[in-house]
């Protein structure tokens, strides 16, 4: 009895160069969207070749389109480039090569009610786990440094509106979970020497870390944070802005009260770092004090 072949996946049904001229000027922005509608919602059913890296800066090209009506079209066009930095080899590098983080950023900080930030954070986690591109990233201070900023007030700023409806409270925290993912995902690099991490650290990560901890609605936003602290707080300097940040130090022992036994034990592992630390001992003291009256104070040692 032959060996029967394993059945082969359809070819994708248009080509590079079809997709590449109907997400192109002069094409309208409404074929751009439908165009790029239908390759991320291909790329999830086949293979999507190889060839199809050369659409990357086609794709960024709509991203930074400028016009009227387009923001459907740029919410299409960031679904397809995830798609494609999920699924061509050298998608990521050819991104990072042509500006993708500022294009990007540029577009969310235009768009009304953060209707870019999902697909954004999701492309930018998947650039930043190819190490060429995550080098180049955070090697440009032109990209580095607001990424950063549009990290934190993703991971921090919508927990400070105090009038939210559910459906809102939902996105922003998992916008913050987003967020943190990537804070996460470049400081836990290794084979970059460090690069990464470092990047993260002299750009404000800890601030952005610690102030995730402190807006923090829930566990899976605390244990991010918590997470990304571990990763970024081994030095003296480190952990000093880290005890800098307003409420730190409360948000750590509260956490170290968390239902959520992963929660709970970073916080303890973390305030221990911080109380083993005499120059922040007397600073970390005084600022569990001030939570007492709460009832929610660790002892430094007991932590």
């Amino acid at each position: 009895m032959g060996v029967v072949a394993p059945p082969q996946a359809p070819p994708f049904p248009f080509t590079v160069e079809q997709f590449v001229a109907e997400v192109s000027p002069p094409s309208a922005a409404a074929t751009a969207s439908q165009a790029c509608a239908a390759f991320a919602q291909l790329a999830t059913k086949a293979v999507v070749p190889g060839t199809f890296r050369a659409a990357v800066p086609a794709v960024l090209g709509l991203v930074a389109r400028e016009g009227e009506g387009l923001l459907e079209a740029k919410e299409s066009a960031l679904a397809s480039l995830v798609a494609l930095l999920a699924c061509v080899p050298g998608a990521a590098e050819d991104a990072a090569a042509h500006g993708a983080v500022a294009s990007v950023l540029a577009a969310c900080e235009a768009a009304p009610g953060g209707r870019l930030d999902g697909n954004a954070l999701e492309a930018f986690r998947i650039l930043c786990t190819v190490d060429a591109a995550a080098t180049a990233t955070v090697s440009d201070d032109a990209s580095i440094g607001p990424l950063i900023a549009f990290v934190k007030a993703r991971a921090v700023g919508a927990a400070q509106q105090v009038q939210r409806d559910r459906d809102d409270a939902a996105r922003d925290d998992a916008l913050a979970e987003s967020a943190l993912d990537l804070l996460c995902g470049l400081a836990a690099k290794r084979r970059d020497g460090g690069a990464c991490r470092d990047a993260v650290v002299r750009r404000g990560g800890v601030a952005a870390l610690g102030g995730a901890l402190v807006a923090a609605r829930n566990d899976e936003v605390a244990v991010r944070a918590l997470i990304g602290l571990a990763m970024t707080t081994a030095h003296e300097a480190q952990r000093k802005e880290l005890v800098a940040v307003p409420g730190a130090c409360a948000a750590l022992t509260r956490a170290t009260r968390s239902p959520d036994a992963d929660v709970a034990g970073a916080a303890k592992a973390l305030l221990r770092a911080l109380g083993r630390d005499e120059a922040l001992r007397p600073a970390v003291a005084a600022a569990l004090r001030e939570t007492q009256a709460s009832g929610t104070a660790a002892d430094l040692d007991s932590a």
